[in-house]
């Protein structure tokens, strides 16, 4: 059984993220029990064909397999475009610069 196509709608921090995100971020945090900083890299997905939206603090992940991981647990979905892949992984090789 192939699993859902999950896509990015954006990499943003605090700052920049749109107004229409914030619930899912404060409920993420929330959740996590996480403080969200000014600079923390923030990545909104969408599960294709749905309304379902998904959170990724990307300064919690050192990988693409954790978040390979988490994806295909909570949302029983997979990142299958390439270009997503490699905006991900390289907020998350800029995270480990920092």
């Amino acid at each position: 059984m192939q699993k859902f196509i999950v896509e990015l709608i954006g990499v943003f921090t605090q700052k920049d993220l749109p107004e229409d995100y914030e619930k899912f971020v404060e409920y993420k945090a929330t959740i996590d029990n996480k403080d969200v900083e000014v600079t923390t890299p923030i990545a909104i997905l969408k599960v294709k064909d749905t309304t379902s939206y998904h959170v990724l603090f990307l300064d919690e992940y050192e990988s693409m397999d954790q978040i390979d991981e988490e994806i295909s647990e909570s949302l029983d979905g997979q990142i299958y475009n390439f270009t997503i892949r490699n905006i991900l992984k390289g907020h998350i090789e800029s995270e480990e610069g920092n």
